[in-house]
């Protein structure tokens, strides 16, 4: 049997009143024994918040009001943290496979009072889909968007939306994930892109509508 989710450890105390200075706690306090953010990254946080709360706003305003949120790679929780802050008590999913960073968002679910999020420590490809699917992914840095179709397709619900940050040649990404899905035999009509921001030098935010199954 596959292992259920893992809880947010009940040692990170209750919950602090602004989730997200929470996190910023955590992060001072772990990012250099976990190797969470660089250096440069951990001097332009509000930056890398506020980029992060733009995934929020798509995943709120483009994924419906039903099924969970999943967030893959969290990693040291960018945008993990931040999608699950605005949209909470909604269900968000971390999927962190390497166990200390899961541990450590466990952590900050914790002292965060997100009592909504779930951490999985393993593959995505291992994490059992909930009743009626997932309605969103978020992915900051895993790949193409055919490869996070791929990763996550069976966790879907009917309609899903994919929230990336893509660089210049993103159209022809999505153009690959329907050449995918028309060899997977993937139910889904062609991609329909609902959304592009740019993100100053760090590319562009995507959100890209598919059908499930």
């Amino acid at each position: 049997m596959t292992p259920g989710p893992r809880p947010p450890s009940e040692g990170g105390g209750p919950g602090d009143r602004d989730p997200l200075q929470a996190y910023r706690t955590m992060l001072a306090r772990y990012r250099g024994t976990l190797d969470l953010l660089s250096p440069a990254a951990y001097e332009d946080l509000d930056r890398l918040l506020a980029e992060a709360d733009r995934y929020a706003a798509a995943v709120a305003e483009l994924a419906g009001d039903e099924g969970p949120v999943l967030d893959l790679g969290t990693g040291a929780g960018l945008p993990g943290v931040v999608v699950a802050a605005r949209l909470d008590p909604r269900a968000v999913w971390w999927i962190e496979r390497r166990r200390r960073r899961a541990a450590f968002l466990s952590q900050v679910a914790a002292r965060a009072g997100l009592g909504a999020v779930r951490v999985f420590d393993r593959d995505v490809r291992y994490v059992e889909r909930p009743a009626g699917g997932v309605a969103a992914v978020t992915a900051q840095a895993v790949g193409e968007l055919a490869g996070i179709a791929e990763l996550t397709r069976h966790l879907w619900g009917p309609r899903v939306v994919l929230v990336s940050r893509k660089g210049p040649d993103w159209r022809a990404e999505v153009e690959r994930m329907d050449a995918w899905g028309s060899r997977a035999q993937a139910p889904w009509v062609r991609a329909r892109v609902l959304r592009e921001e740019p993100l100053g030098t760090r590319g562009t935010l995507v959100a890209v509508e598919v059908r499930g199954g």
